[in-house]
C-alpha cells in the first residue's frame, strides 16, 4: 500500500513541475501581451485588458491548482509514511505555496517577490521529485 502512494507522490510531484513550466509559460504569455502593443494609450489598456482576461486568468486558476496538488502533497507524505524530512520539506512546500498565494496583495516592493518564490517552490519540488522518485531506474544497457 505505502509503495503505491509513495509512486502517488512522485507522480504528483511531476504533474506539478509540469504545472510550473505553464504558469511560467502564462506568466510570459502576459508579459509579452503586454509589451508588444503599439505605444499609444488605447493599444496598451486593450493589451492590459486581453492579458488580464486570458492569459493572467489561466494563471491564477494554474496557480490554485498547483496548490491543490501541495496539499495532496503533504497528505501523501503522510499517508506514504515518508521520511520525516521528507514531510517536513513538503510542508515547507506548502508555506510557501500559502505565501505565493499572499504575496501579490503586498505592495509591489514586496509582491515582486512572487518570482522569486516561484523558483524556490520549483527548486524544492524538484529536490522532492528527485529524492523521493519510486519508481525504479531502468539499468543502463550494456553493449
Amino acid at each position: 500500500m505505502t509503495d503505491g502512494l509513495r509512486k502517488a507522490y512522485s507522480v504528483v510531484c511531476v504533474i506539478l513541475m509540469l504545472q510550473y513550466v505553464l504558469q511560467l509559460y502564462l506568466i510570459a504569455a502576459v508579459i509579452f501581451t503586454i509589451t508588444h502593443a503599439n505605444d499609444n494609450a488605447h493599444d496598451i489598456y486593450a493589451a492590459f485588458q486581453e492579458a488580464d482576461s486570458g492569459f493572467l486568468g489561466v494563471h491564477r486558476a494554474n496557480g490554485d491548482l498547483a496548490a491543490l496538488l501541495v496539499i495532496i502533497l503533504l497528505v501523501l507524505s503522510f499517508a506514504a509514511r515518508l521520511p520525516r524530512r521528507t514531510i517536513g520539506l513538503t510542508a515547507l512546500l506548502f508555506v510557501l505555496m500559502l505565501v505565493q498565494a499572499l504575496i501579490p496583495a503586498l505592495p509591489t516592493v514586496v509582491s515582486a517577490l512572487h518570482g522569486v518564490n516561484a523558483l524556490l517552490l520549483i527548486a524544492l519540488t524538484g529536490y522532492l521529485t528527485g529524492t523521493n522518485w519510486a519508481f525504479p531506474r531502468r539499468a543502463a544497457a550494456t553493449g
